[in-house]
């Protein structure tokens, strides 16, 4: 879990990821908001490509410039994004779409909005050779996720970046691994085998859930953009490790007691791991006691419409 310091070549990181994101992602959705109030079309920026700058300068590696068609990381590091910002809402009266600043429904005037809150990374393997090269020769994955840190209290104008990473040969990504292999065996192969014409769904994993914490994800950065949409927007790097700090004494995230059902509560309870009924949060080792909901599923439901990822 020690990136490779021959391939950190960006240096003055902070300064660069602090200009990079008011440069574009800052003042281009401030743009992209000001055309929405006139065009009613959705003011969401595709985060692809700038996910991989971001990640290159939070990493300090730079790129293959391969597009989506090679390594997103000289090191060979795979970059995955996604985005909880600007999601297109739904009025639970009228069912139209309708955009995140609406305060009420412009066709029918119901407050009663469904705010979405529901974006994930979307990973995709397709054949055992590419299952063997994540696997075995990705060194590790980085989790890029844009959101809301007040989505709870209707605050849709400050917005937060996160970077988490996950070390492939680590015995800390061995759920991780699990849930590729399980993927690619009980869900992409039956279900190419039943409908030889119809690609399946890639393997969907959500931020700041159950199986996203089984994977003992690393948060190497966080900012927030408090007033993200004015012209007092100001951006506050609260989280950040350097490119060349070996990650492997790093604490993972720390899953919410929340998140766990009331049988892994019970299983946490009765083995002897320090947890309690007053828990607020699952560690690591906590979590080693606890089996992936995702393999159990996978395994059962193999080839059905029931399993979801």
């Amino acid at each position: 879990m020690q990136p490779d310091k021959k391939l950190i070549t960006i240096k003055d990181n902070k300064k660069l990821i602090s200009d990079f994101i008011y440069d574009m992602i800052i003042r281009p959705r401030q743009n992209a908001h000001k055309w929405s109030a006139t065009t009613n079309q959705t003011p969401n920026l595709k985060t692809g490509y700038p996910s991989q700058h971001l990640a290159s300068l939070i990493t300090g590696m730079k790129g293959t410039a391969s597009g989506a068609r090679g390594n997103d990381i000289c090191d060979g590091s795979e970059v995955k994004a996604c985005s909880k910002v600007d999601q297109s809402d739904k009025c639970q009266s009228c069912k139209n779409n309708v955009l995140r600043t609406d305060k009420v429904c412009p066709y029918c005037g119901s407050d009663k909005i469904k705010r979405n809150n529901d974006s994930k990374w979307l990973i995709s393997v397709r054949s055992k050779d590419e299952l063997r090269m994540l696997l075995e020769e990705t060194p590790r994955f980085v989790f890029l996720v844009t959101d809301y840190p007040n989505f709870d209290k209707d605050d849709y104008n400050d917005i937060r970046i996160r970077a988490f990473e996950v070390w492939m040969k680590s015995d800390r990504a061995r759920n991780y691994r699990e849930l590729l292999d399980n993927y690619y065996n009980y869900i992409y192969l039956p279900h190419i085998k039943a409908n030889p014409n119809q690609t399946p769904a890639p393997k969907n994993l959500f931020p700041d859930n159950f199986p996203f914490y089984m994977c003992n994800p690393i948060k190497t950065f966080e900012c927030i953009i408090k007033d993200s949409l004015t012209e007092k927007a100001k951006l506050d790097i609260t989280h950040y490790v350097e490119p060349d700090v070996d990650r492997s004494d790093l604490a993972s995230e720390l899953m919410p007691a929340s998140l766990l059902s009331k049988p892994e509560r019970n299983v946490l309870l009765a083995a002897n791991v320090g947890f309690t009924d007053k828990t607020e949060f699952v560690t690591e080792d906590m979590r080693k006691a606890l089996s992936l909901r995702d393999t159990d599923k996978a395994i059962k439901t193999i080839g059905t419409k029931q399993h979801k990822f």
